[in-house]
């Protein structure tokens, strides 16, 4: 994977916490935020993946709630 140098602008408190992490952790900056923006991507994901989950458990509630009378029919 090719890598790429970018420029951002940061406000100065959060520069300042980069910096006391990117010290405590011995890692450089770029790392930091390359780390912070994979944890973004994957908690994105993550919350696509409930909502579609979500969605589906209401959709299958609905037809389970349609078809109910039906199997009544068949059990009686």
């Amino acid at each position: 994977m090719s890598r790429n140098k970018v420029t951002v602008t940061l406000d100065e408190d959060l520069l300042q916490e980069l910096d006391r992490i990117s010290s405590k952790s011995r890692k450089p900056r770029s790392r930091l935020v390359e780390e912070a923006i994979r944890c973004w991507q994957r908690s994105q994901r993550q919350n696509k993946l409930i909502e579609g989950y979500r969605t589906m458990a209401s959709e299958d509630q609905k037809i389970a709630e349609a078809n109910l009378p039906a199997a009544y029919e068949i059990l009686k």
